[in-house]
């Protein structure tokens, strides 16, 4: 669980090193936002979905709903202000979250032997 922030904190970081770096304008600060939450979404689904047993789609999204949720409630905790724009990242979170647990909920081939 320690994972989550700091992924978030270090793709939030990366973000503003291209910006101040000039590689990224600073117009498209909502675009990196929605990638980084999309990325850290995508991860946390595959986690979840290798580790459920059964129902592994509907567990990778769970994991996903949960990361947007913990986004929303830091982001009313820590700044006072609940997200305005909550639509874009909703959707880079569950577009992660889909992708991630497809991925992690994949039958896995049995190893070989040699």
């Amino acid at each position: 669980m320690i994972a989550v922030p700091a992924m978030t904190i270090l793709a939030a970081l990366g973000g503003a090193k291209l910006i101040l770096s000039g590689a990224v304008s600073e117009s498209k600060l909502d675009l990196i936002a929605g990638i980084a939450v999309g990325l850290v979404a995508l991860v946390l689904s595959m986690f979840g979905a290798f580790h459920a047993k059964q129902k592994k789609f509907i567990w990778g999204m769970l994991y996903a709903a949960a990361y947007l949720a913990l986004l929303m409630l830091s982001n009313l905790l820590f700044f006072g202000e609940g997200y305005g724009a909550i639509l874009p990242n909703a959707a880079a979170a569950f577009t992660g979250g889909v992708i991630g647990s497809m991925i992690g909920g994949g039958k896995r081939r049995p190893a070989r032997r040699t």
